[in-house]
């Protein structure tokens, strides 16, 4: 898309007009010709506004620019900036700075130097990495390999399989389910249910509406593992204002939750509190007394 074909097409147009006035075309061809013309005119100057606001992209494959997307396949080097359109990357990308774009889309393997903000959906597959903070107004999907070096803030929900590492915190609006090898540097929060099946280490506290740990959900596991080491360790409390299910768990400092419901493999150094029921099968180890609380005490 160039000045060139702007310029060949009202060059089109001028001839088109002559044509006309000299009696060399009928009334019905010229209209249609010159709605024709017009169209691809208009359709090149929109192509060329996208390619302006389009951030700067070294590719060593093939790369399209649409109204909608920027889509790239192969090896590339995209510098920041705002692109205001999906961003899907497959192959290697390398994103020079702060970069925000509608969604994020990108499978192989992607590093982001600056922060990512995106206003739709995150999904990428393989090994991701960015080395600031991840903000979305949708929905994060990761699988594979994913580290964020500063915090994830998502308004939607977070599914991450495989293995995830934040540095910092992680929040997630509408909901939270780990599996695999998970690892938060920081606070683990969300509105809704946080769910963790697999190996997770919280290195400061759980916040949430509901909080479910799966563990070694089978008696033949739940038995055999219960004096190995625990699958999810939380350094610091827990806090949720409904419901605890946990199990195959080492929490360093308290517990709160309306109904807290303790299940094998399952330690707790500080306190345990609930507000309406408490729920402790065989093989739960308490350091101190569970301690009955009002609903106005739900918190850190």
């Amino acid at each position: 898309m160039s000045q060139n074909e702007i310029k060949m097409y009202r060059e089109l147009l001028d001839l088109l007009e002559k044509r006309y006035d000299n009696g060399e075309i009928d009334k019905t061809s010229y209209a249609e010709l010159k709605e024709r013309y017009n169209s691809k005119l208009e359709k090149v100057r929109e192509d060329i506004e996208v390619l302006k606001e389009a951030p700067e992209i070294r590719v060593a494959g093939s790369k399209t620019i649409s109204k909608d997307s920027v889509t790239i396949a192969g090896s590339a080097t995209i510098a920041g900036g705002k692109v205001m359109r999906d961003l899907r990357i497959s192959g290697s990308g390398k994103i020079s700075g702060d970069v925000e774009c509608k969604a994020l889309k990108c499978s192989g393997s992607v590093k982001s130097i600056g922060n990512i903000i995106t206003h739709g959906d995150i999904r990428c597959s393989g090994a991701f990495k960015c080395e600031k903070n991840v903000e979305s107004d949708g929905n994060a999907t990761f699988s594979g390999s994913s580290k964020i070096f500063g915090e994830l803030v998502i308004k939607g929900k977070l599914t991450a399989s495989g293995s995830y590492k934040t540095e910092k915190n992680t929040q997630a609006d509408k909901g939270i389910s780990l599996s695999g090898a998970s690892g938060i540097n920081g606070n683990l929060m969300s509105q809704n249910t946080i769910k963790i099946a697999g190996k997770a280490t919280i290195e400061k506290n759980i916040l949430c509406e509901n909080l479910i740990v799966e563990g070694r959900r089978t008696v033949f596991e739940s038995w055999f593992f219960r004096k190995r080491k625990k699958l999810v360790r939380v350094m610091g409390s827990i806090v949720a204002q409904n419901e605890i299910d946990v199990q195959d768990i080492a929490v360093e400092k308290n517990i709160k939750g309306r109904v807290v419901k303790l299940g094998p493999n399952t330690s707790v150094h500080g306190k345990v509190y609930y507000v309406e029921d408490l729920f402790l099968s065989e093989g739960v180890s308490l350091e101190k007394e569970p301690v009955r609380i009002g609903e106005e005490d739900l918190k850190l």
